[in-house]
């Protein structure tokens, strides 16, 4: 299932509840909001609207939800990747690839190793070996 597209508040509040585990609106709502100088109810309308997205998972406690990622940080990042991936074909994806290439050597020497390390598994997967 690809990815839902996200706002700017709801990137913020995934991001918040990333960082600070299981939160409920108050507490995003006095981290987040407020500073913003956004209602508790545009935080609670936002939560919502990620919990029907599938990417927070709640928990009724007492008279309030508790939310939590429903994704890891990692499985967020890698399922966007895979949708983009998977709209690129023929010369545009090879542009798209040779960007992210040259992206991830400028940010860390390692990475080029680690990319022909994936490439070589992968393949191996594909010609089971």
């Amino acid at each position: 299932m690809p990815l839902p597209l996200l706002g700017e508040l709801e990137l913020a509040v995934l991001r918040y509840v990333w960082a600070n585990g299981t939160v409920d609106a108050k507490a995003i709502h006095r981290d987040l909001g407020a500073p913003r100088e956004i209602t508790i109810n545009t935080v609670q309308s936002t939560v919502e609207r990620l919990h029907r997205k599938r990417l927070l998972i709640r928990e009724r406690v007492s008279h309030a939800y508790q939310y939590a990622p429903a994704l890891s940080r990692e499985e967020f990042r890698a399922r966007a990747v895979a949708d983009v991936a998977g709209e690129l074909r023929g010369a545009e994806g090879a542009r798209v690839i040779a960007a992210f290439v040259e992206l991830a050597a400028r940010a860390d020497g390692e990475n080029i190793d680690r990319i022909a390390s994936m490439i070589e598994l992968a393949r191996s997967r594909r010609e089971g070996r």
